[in-house]
């Protein structure tokens, strides 16, 4: 049977929560941490450094991952193009968003995420999501593999310099079906790792839930094979990640319940906030409306009315947060024309904070609801005892995987899995 594995996505050194369950995972006998050099900007390596170098008698597997042009990274690459290093094989997204795989490019985040995780080496280097180059204009599978063939040879030159131990791919389109033109095909890879002659490609992540099961459907005209058979069958470990949120008709399910988070919503007290802000915002408009009514304006104010049947009903955190620091706040600013006290800004944080309890609430129905479908058509056992989450991740491991991550940003989220490290 497999294990769970430390997921970081969104951890970061800045918060003691997250630091809290870092070192409660380890204590419990959490083997290995998965992380990114994009993570929180740099944030998630520091935190596994920072605990890690304080904490010498923990000694888990580190995955690191590199591919993302973002944030801190996009100077990092200006730089190197300064240099004329990294110039070519770039994807090229938008300002703030590109994708490298290149050496040169891959050298420096190694070096960077290094100095972040305190260690000379990693265990396992991964190219993280290179299907964006699929994004590219004239794509096609051959250049794709060129690519991936030329970062293969140089993580295995970094294998013998020692900063890492073996190396992989960290891809969603592991699972796409082999005919898909955006397809990442282990197939492939595994003959591009003999014509090299690759012996440290190790590591295999994608993604697995109840819903997205693709890692477990044969892979065609290629063979006969899982890609799960296919990574037993070559001694690839296999790493599961998005355990818990599943993706269906471009919807989010998560797979997990939050009651604890929102047992002390107050439906009551949160209509109150809704029409105290409203009402605080509509007497502010009124006042400057006069002064500043330009096209944006009116569209902003057809969202706000949109807003005003939706605040209670966004389906998940991340939306709560993108209408409000997209829209809401934005608006709220321009109306002021100022800086915001924090008495004038109260009324709108606290409609923001009940909004994420209601998308939390949300979810919680939405799973609990697949849950039940779950357990009729016996994809899950009928235990009413353990929570949704638990279940889910025993069910994959019951699979044959040999890693489950799980983002676990809370010690109640390790206190519940700790019996799987």
């Amino acid at each position: 049977m497999g294990q769970v594995g430390f997921g970081t996505y969104r951890v970061s050194i800045k918060s003691n929560e997250h630091r809290e369950a870092l070192l409660s995972a380890l204590k419990a006998g959490c083997t290995l941490i998965d992380t990114s050099s994009n993570y929180t900007n740099g944030e998630s390596e520091e935190l596994i450094g920072d605990i890690l170098s304080k904490n010498p008698e923990f000694n888990p597997i580190i995955v690191t991952k590199a591919g993302y042009v973002q944030g801190k990274n996009l100077k990092t690459l200006a730089d190197l193009n300064a240099a004329g290093k990294a110039l070519e094989d770039l994807v090229d997204l938008d300002d703030n968003l590109k994708h490298s795989i290149h050496p040169e490019f891959l050298e420096s985040q190694l070096t960077q995420s290094l100095e972040r995780l305190k260690k000379t080496s990693v265990d396992y280097f991964l190219l993280h999501n290179p299907e964006y180059y699929f994004q590219s204009e004239g794509a096609t599978q051959g250049e794709y593999y060129a690519r991936l063939e030329k970062a293969f040879q140089y993580c295995e030159s970094e294998v013998k310099k020692g900063r890492i131990k073996a190396y992989g791919i960290s891809s969603n389109n592991f699972v796409l079906p082999i005919e898909a033109r955006d397809v990442t095909n282990l197939s492939r890879i595994l003959e591009i790792t003999k014509k090299i002659k690759a012996e440290n490609f190790k590591m295999v992540q994608f993604p697995f839930n109840l819903i997205e099961i693709g890692a477990l459907e044969k892979l065609g005209e290629y063979g006969d094979e899982s890609l799960l058979e296919l990574c037993m069958q070559n001694g690839l470990i296999s790493v599961v990640n998005r355990p818990l949120n599943a993706f269906t008709q471009n919807k989010l399910v998560r797979l997990a319940t939050y009651e604890n988070d929102y047992k002390n919503l107050n439906d009551k007290e949160a209509q109150e906030a809704f029409e105290h802000a409203i009402a605080v915002l509509k007497a502010k408009w009124d006042e400057v409306s006069d002064e500043m009514a330009t096209a944006d304006d009116f569209n902003e104010i057809e969202i706000l009315n949109q807003f005003k049947t939706l605040w209670n009903d966004l389906p998940t955190p991340d939306a709560v947060e993108q209408v409000y620091f997209g829209h809401i706040f934005p608006f709220v600013a321009r109306i002021w024309g100022r800086s915001l006290t924090a008495a004038e800004a109260t009324p709108f944080y606290n409609l923001m904070e009940y909004s994420q309890l209601y998308s939390r609430r949300n979810l919680s129905n939405k799973a609990s609801e697949f849950r039940n479908q779950a357990q009729q058509v016996g994809l899950l056992p009928e235990d009413q005892d353990k929570k949704f989450a638990v279940m889910a991740v025993e069910t994959y491991l019951d699979y044959g995987f040999d890693y489950v991550l799980v983002g676990m940003k809370k010690p109640e989220y390790v206190d519940q899995l700790k019996h799987l490290f």
